[in-house]
């Protein structure tokens, strides 16, 4: 996706990221020590403290992919936790923590919790009379799962500044910057699965083709963006026509689209089976995604990784690509929580998959499942205009609610 901003802006800070990586003294963290995880409160409000014998520089962020977490990334330390297999019990809102060493720079905390949560302060308490360590102090509080999807991510990889560093945080925020696109509007990608020779899933009771629901909600979902004013929408299909994966993503690369809705309707051999989904690219399948996506369209945000130096487009596209696949995890959090006040969604209703329409680099992508034609219940809904326009009402909304937040973010910037 091409941005605004120059190319050697990204490289500027690519080089100092390089920079740091290369000359910072390998004895950086070697005296750090991280020696007490503890934890007091309920699942409402809950905090941590995190004793060690240094004021280290740290960065906090969440993440709403794969469950809920809240990182802590600090320059590499000796671990001197009590515990097997590096890891702990929690408490309150925190149901476990892990620790270990993220890269040969860094090190990592990561509190699994069990509720969204926002972090209200962070703070070190030094040492006193009682505690002869630093107390690094982080205040969790529960709050909306929409909010905290949209607060996960973060916005560049965590390199240590310098020692003793006072408090560093980098405020959670979405991470990637869609660019105000075509007249200032935000260019929304809707793909409607299948379509011509290729019928997808077939209704149980009604015979329902799966092409002609996805059709028909791709239709409902870009009437329902075009009315706020805000978006350009755009169709890999707009009449009953097949369309190869793979045009389906340089389709939303070549448009350069800020967001890409793939819309479809599931089945099961159980019937019984029901409830709608959304999906996001597992993570395993990004070598997936450079070698049979990245082909067809060379640059990244700009720049043409045939024309760098040799390994520069490869970190270029992997930072591209990790930025992407956050960006789609918030959206995507965002989509399961609107589409459960509409009607009946899966168990953990966001999950990941490798699904060839959301493998493009550079592209936040989603493919939402509306329900199953194998059941009767959810046939039915698919078929009905006014539970259609419901549930497109809400990924609209969602879509508004995620532009929303990436709007504040810029106006912070």
């Amino acid at each position: 996706m091409k941005v605004t901003k120059a190319p050697w802006l990204f490289f500027t800070r690519l080089a100092a990221l390089l920079f740091w990586a290369v000359l910072a003294p390998a004895s950086h963290g070697d005296s750090g020590a991280v020696s007490a995880v503890r934890f007091s409160g309920n699942e409402q409000q809950t905090r941590i403290v995190i004793e060690m014998n240094e004021k280290l520089d740290y960065r906090l962020f969440t993440l709403a992919q794969n469950g809920l977490r809240l990182i802590v990334d600090m320059p590499s330390i000796n671990w001197q936790l009590s515990g097997a297999q590096n890891a702990g019990h929690g408490q309150g809102a925190v149901a476990a923590y892990r620790y270990g060493n993220n890269t040969p720079q860094t090190s990592r905390l990561v509190f699994d919790l069990n509720r969204p949560v926002e972090v209200t302060s962070d703070f070190y308490i030094p040492p006193g009379k009682e505690f002869k360590n630093y107390r690094l102090v982080l205040d969790l509080k529960e709050t909306d799962p929409i909010d905290f999807a949209a607060e996960a991510g973060f916005k560049e990889p965590f390199v240590p500044r310098v020692r003793y560093a006072r408090n560093s945080r980098v405020s959670p925020a979405p991470s990637r910057k869609p660019r105000a696109s075509h007249h200032g509007k935000r260019i929304i990608i809707i793909d409607a699965g299948h379509g011509g020779k290729d019928p997808g899933a077939i209704g149980r009771v009604r015979k329902y083709k799966e092409k002609d629901i996805n059709l028909k909600a791709a239709l409902t979902l870009r009437k329902r963006l075009l009315k706020s004013g805000r978006y350009d929408v755009r169709m890999t299909r707009t009449r009953n026509v097949f369309v190869e994966l793979k045009d389906r993503v340089k389709f939303a690369r070549k448009n350069e689209g800020d967001l890409l809705i793939s819309l479809h309707s599931d089945s099961a051999a159980n019937p019984r089976a029901r409830g709608a989904s959304v999906y996001t690219k597992i993570e395993w399948a990004a070598s997936r995604s450079k070698k049979e996506i990245l082909h067809g369209k060379t640059d990244i945000i700009g720049v043409d990784t045939r024309r760098v130096e040799p390994g520069v487009g490869d970190v270029l596209v992997n930072l591209t690509m990790r930025d992407t696949q956050n960006q789609s995890a918030i959206f995507a959090e965002m989509v399961a929580a609107r589409l459960k006040r509409v009607g009946p969604i899966l168990p953990n209703a966001h999950r990941d998959k490798n699904l060839f329409v959301l493998l493009s680099p550079d592209v936040p992508a989603v493919l939402v499942e509306m329900g199953y034609l194998s059941n009767r219940y959810d046939e039915a809904n698919l078929g009905s205009s006014r539970y259609m326009n419901k549930l497109m009402g809400a990924v609209g909304d969602a879509v508004d609610s995620y532009f929303k937040q990436v709007e504040h973010y810029e106006a912070a910037r």
